[in-house]
């Protein structure tokens, strides 16, 4: 191999990051991401749903569920969850829930590592299309 090869290569490469870190940054503006608000017509046809909060020697934890009453398969949801300690914020935790087929239900916990929380609300913060 000559010794240019080298110096291409890492020069394209450096490029490409180059390019890459551009999108990224240009990408919040232009993702379909949705977030949530009262009455987001985005969520329509989806019913989020909190289970028991749990805490150990890690943290907190709380199991949610998405359920799916759409005709379509929805590609992912985003849950963020505020947790609170006698009513005081401790933190909050985020999980995305993949692949909910219509009629189906997604679940998945949402863990808050560090404080224990004695209550936590939950909802939903992001909406992805599915894969083709």
């Amino acid at each position: 191999m000559s010794p240019i090869f080298f110096p291409r290569r890492a020069r394209r490469r450096a490029l490409s990051l180059a390019a890459l870190t551009v999108a990224a940054l240009a990408l919040p503006a232009g993702l379909p991401v949705a977030i949530a608000q009262s009455g987001d017509a985005r969520f329509a046809g989806l019913a989020l749903s909190q289970g028991d909060i749990f805490t150990d020697d890690v943290g907190t934890m709380i199991g949610v569920s998405v359920t799916n009453n759409t005709a379509a398969t929805i590609g992912s949801v985003g849950v963020t969850c505020s947790f609170t300690t006698k009513g005081k914020p401790a933190g909050s935790a985020s999980t995305s829930i993949y692949n909910i087929v219509a009629g189906a239900t997604g679940q998945d916990q949402v863990r808050l590592m560090g404080p224990k929380a004695d209550a936590a609300s939950c909802a939903m913060t992001a909406l992805g299309k599915p894969l083709d």
